[in-house]
């Protein structure tokens, strides 16, 4: 019983995220090598246009060479223009493979990297 109050504790602690300020996530696939230097650059660039990351998962995938950084962020509607420039500003890096976002009314963007094998 005590287990089942705790994960409802845990639950209502979770949807307390601001209910009028939809979620966004950025998912940047990417070089394992450069994930440092994307991450901090993609964080410089969402601070500056007053957007706030609320959680960040780093995947690595040693037989690829490549990782993944995902950004959960609020993402108020007049910032969704700068987020999507900011979007197909980091899938034109060199060491991007992929970028993905979406938000909270299920909308998907995927943005198309060059081939590498050009």
């Amino acid at each position: 019983m005590r287990a089942i109050q705790t994960s409802q504790t845990f639950q209502a602690f979770q949807s307390q995220p601001t209910l009028t300020t939809p979620v966004s996530r950025l998912t940047i696939v990417c070089l394992a090598d450069a994930l440092g230097a994307l991450r901090k650059q993609m964080f410089i660039d969402l601070t500056a246009l007053g957007l706030r990351a609320t959680r960040v998962s780093i995947t690595r995938w040693s037989d690829r060479n490549e990782a993944s950084a995902t950004v959960t962020l609020d993402c108020p509607l007049a910032s969704r223009a700068s987020l999507t420039s900011l979007v197909m500003r980091l899938s034109g890096e060199r060491s991007v493979r992929r970028v993905f976002w979406s938000d909270d009314a299920s909308r998907h963007v995927s943005v198309a990297v060059r081939s590498t094998h050009a």
